[in-house]
């Protein structure tokens, strides 16, 4: 019997639409690949439209 492991969600900025892949992380703000969206800091800021992580609403988590 194998082992399923489980990948992080990816997460939509609702603004802007860009996507945040846990597998890519997050270059622009030094985020290496392997960071859930829950682990990024609060200071954390959309790469494309600058709207902060803590912004109620703004990001949602994508069900693939």
């Amino acid at each position: 019997m194998t082992q399923q492991t489980v990948k992080p969600a990816r997460w939509v900025c609702l603004e802007c639409h860009y996507i945040y892949d846990p597998e890519k992380g997050d270059k622009t703000h030094g985020i290496p690949p392997g960071v859930p969206f829950e682990d990024l800091p609060n200071t954390w800021i959309c790469p494309l439209c600058k709207i902060c992580k803590t912004k109620k609403g703004v990001f949602k988590r994508l069900d693939d």
